[in-house]
């Protein structure tokens, strides 16, 4: 019995630090996800915005005498319309590319360090590797 619980405080006390330094870059890795969604969604907000704007201007200098007003206006219409439609890009890359999900690598980690407590007494599989096969059973159907 002393035996395994000096196993275990070793498996413990050498996984715990590099469980901090996942934790610290997997929220590092989602923390700039998420500000780079929340810039292209400013964008798009703001360029969209401007873009409407531009629109009703044009239809109302549709309505004047002027040679190139018409044109100017649906220009900057336009330009701003492609720059929103970038900032949605720019914020959905993430979801295109296929990046890992957050925290993925850490719960990857937490799983192998469950089955190798699990190898060294299988009293220790006990409800958490049997709730996480069953989510991992769930999500796969």
């Amino acid at each position: 019995m002393l035996e395994l619980v000096s196993r275990l405080l070793a498996a413990l006390f050498r996984h715990f630090v590099a469980y901090g330094e996942l934790l610290c870059d997997e929220t590092a890795a989602a923390m700039r996800e998420l500000r780079r969604q929340l810039l292209g969604l400013a964008v798009l907000v703001a360029s969209g915005t401007v873009a409407v704007l531009m629109g009703c201007a044009w239809v109302i200098a549709a309505n004047w005498d002027g040679p190139h007003r018409l044109f100017a206006i649906g220009g900057l219409c336009i330009g701003f319309a492609l720059i929103a439609a970038g900032g949605g890009w720019y914020a959905n890359t993430a979801v295109v590319r296929g990046r890992p999900r957050p925290f993925q690598r850490l719960r990857e980690e937490w799983r192998e360090d469950m089955r190798h407590l699990a190898a060294i007494d299988p009293s220790l599989a006990g409800n958490d590797m049997a709730s996480g096969t069953a989510l991992r059973d769930t999500h796969a159907e």
